[in-house]
This record gives structure tokens, C-alpha cells and sequence, in this order.
């Protein structure tokens, strides 16, 4: 049986295509890696980092993130095309780097090629990044609000709103994110994105519910917490001994509070620039100044590093689709199994 030239040729494309993906990524994770330690430095900052807390931060930054791989594999399995949870994890974590190529995109981009392979359906793995990322916003935002709660007291300069505290910032994100993921506001929002698509209708959507929303907050609010618990192993591994416990909520709001400021300027890769002005600012009312624009920028330096070594790790990783689900006379609706929405 001969091959269909055409055939080789778009497999060859295809091929080519990924490795460029992969090397422009690599090159922008890198860049912003230089990028940060020339940061520290412009600061006049050298540091004598503690190998052994800065482990332990990327270490809860890894577990962190895999949590909101284990939530994103929550969505899609409640949809036509499930996959397995290490295919969804593994996924999640490489398609990581992509954040660092602006605009973000990529991350969607990246993430569905990743688990298509695995069985899910590229449309309803785009939905469901979508879906994960709003209600993991919304858990940062709620995370931060009961962080600056806890340290009253804490402000920022805000344009044209003056002192404003951190905490109330931090609620208007959470509940703004809320409403978005809010099961009929998130389908219209849904529906308008697939306008442009023809094909991709309500089947393609994963069936979301309140309760599926509130177990996504149940993966995420530990996520943050893992997320923040970094930066509070960071602070240690730079050498700062003037942290007490008093303060961890406070930290770990910052991180929270930064991280989903970041997401909310869409052309900031990463959320460079963005995130450490925030997370320094907000960090600079619970300690120094200076140590606050040091442990922002070696947190930035632990992350991208971490993600890099990751993806290193899972890339070579195979993965296979879902045997297919048996066949039965009563359908279960559980958050267990995939359930296929009704069209009306």
C-alpha cells in the first residue's frame, strides 16, 4: 500500500511546525529567565541563595500547578471526550511555557494539541482552558480578599481611587471571576466565542453545573495556597529571616493578588512587569521594600525554571485515549462520568 504523498508532506509540516512551537517557547521561557536575574542585578541585588528552600518552592509550585491540572481534567471529563488524568496533568503543565509568548494564546493553542492526542475533542479542550483558567482567577481573587482580610492595614495606590485596600481589590476580582463562571453566564459567553466557528456548537461545550464551579474552588483555593507557600519558601532562600507567621496569609495573597493581576493584562507575557509590580507592592506592606522586590523577582526566576524542568520531564511521556465507555440502557449523571449537554 503506497503512501499518500500529500499526506507525508502535512505530516512532515505538521512535524516542523511543533518543533518551532516548541523552540520559540523554550527561547521565550529562557529570555525571561535572563530577563528576571538581570533584573536582580539592575537592582544592584546579588544574592547567596539556600538551595535547599528554594527546592522546596519549586517543588509546591509544581504540586500547585498539578492540582489545577487535576481540576482541568474535572472539566473535561464531564464532556463527550474525556481523558485520563495524566494526560490532562501533563498537558496542563507544558502548555505552562506558552504564557510567556504574548498575548497567551499559545497556552490554549498548546494545551489543546497536547490532549488531543488523548482523546479529547479539540474544541471542548479549548472550552474547558477557558473554563479552568476564570474559576482558578476566581479562587486567587477570593484567596487574596481572605489574605489582606486577615492583615488589616494593608493598601495600595491605586490611579484615581487612592489608598485602596488590598483586601476590597482582591474581592472585586474573586466575585468578578465568580460571575463569569457562573454556569449560564459562562454558556453565553461560550456561545459568542463559537460564533466565528462554524460547527462547533453546545456539544461541544463540557456540561458545567454550580456544583462542578464549586468543586473547581475546592482544587484551587489549595493551589493558591501552594502557589503563596512558595513564595514564603523563596523569601527563606534569599536569605530573609524576617518573616513571621503572622504574616503567611498576607504573602500569600500578594502572590494570588499579583498572579491574577497578570492574567488580567492579556499582551503582558506571563504577566511580566505587571506581576512583580503588584507582588512587590503588595508584599512591600508586610515587609521591606527592598527584600519585597527581591523575593518577586527569585520567585519569577524559581517559576520559570520549574516549568521549564517540567515540561523537560513530561514531554517524553506517552500518552493514550480513554478505552471507550461501555454502553448502558440508564445513563448516571455524576461528576464521575461524562455527560453529553442537551441542545434545546
Amino acid at each position: 500500500m503506497t503512501s499518500n504523498p500529500l499526506k507525508t508532506q502535512l505530516k512532515f509540516l505538521r512535524t516542523i511546525l511543533k518543533l518551532c512551537v516548541g523552540l520559540i517557547v523554550i527561547w521565550a521561557a529562557g529570555k525571561h529567565a535572563s530577563n528576571t536575574w538581570a533584573g536582580l542585578h539592575n537592582q544592584g541585588i546579588f544574592i547567596h541563595f539556600e538551595a535547599g528552600w528554594l527546592i522546596l518552592a519549586a517543588f509546591t509550585y509544581v504540586v500547585g500547578l498539578a492540582l489545577d491540572g487535576i481540576w482541568y481534567w474535572r472539566i473535561l471529563g464531564q464532556s463527550s471526550s474525556p481523558v485520563s488524568c495524566k494526560a490532562a496533568v501533563r498537558a496542563y503543565l507544558i502548555s505552562h511555557l506558552g504564557k510567556y509568548v504574548p498575548g497567551k494564546a499559545l497556552v490554549v493553542i498548546m494545551r489543546v494539541a497536547l490532549v488531543a492526542p488523548a482523546g479529547a475533542r479539540p474544541a471542548t479542550a479549548a472550552f474547558a482552558t477557558l473554563y479552568e483558567t476564570l474559576v482558578m482567577m476566581a479562587a486567587g481573587g477570593l484567596v487574596a480578599f481572605l489574605g489582606f482580610l486577615l492583615m488589616p492595614g494593608s493598601n495600595v495606590m491605586v490611579p484615581w481611587l487612592g489608598q485602596t485596600p488590598l483586601a476590597l481589590i482582591g474581592f472585586v476580582f474573586g466575585c468578578g471571576f465568580l460571575v463569569l463562571t457562573y454556569p449560564p453566564v459562562f454558556q453565553k459567553l461560550t456561545r459568542l466565542v463559537s460564533l466565528p466557528f462554524p460547527g462547533v456548537g453546545s456539544d461541544a461545550w463540557p456540561h458545567l453545573s454550580t456544583r462542578l464551579q464549586g468543586e473547581g474552588l475546592l482544587w484551587t483555593v489549595p493551589s493558591w495556597l501552594l502557589l503563596g507557600l512558595s513564595q514564603i519558601f523563596v523569601l527563606y532562600g534569599v536569605g530573609y529571616r524576617g518573616l513571621t507567621p503572622q504574616a503567611f496569609p498576607a504573602v500569600i495573597g500578594s502572590v494570588a493578588l499579583a498572579t491574577v493581576a497578570g492574567f488580567v493584562v492579556p499582551i503582558s507575557p506571563g504577566g511580566l512587569g505587571v506581576r512583580e509590580w503588584v507582588l512587590w507592592t503588595s508584599l512591600g506592606a508586610t515587609l521591606d521594600h527592598g527584600w519585597a522586590v527581591v523575593a518577586s523577582l527569585t520567585l519569577r526566576l524559581v517559576w520559570v525554571c520549574t516549568e521549564l524542568a517540567a515540561a523537560a520531564v513530561l514531554t517524553p511521556l506517552k500518552i493514550s485515549p480513554l478505552p471507550p465507555l461501555p454502553t448502558s440502557s440508564t445513563p448516571v449523571h455524576d461528576l464521575s462520568s461524562p455527560v453529553r449537554p442537551e441542545i434545546r
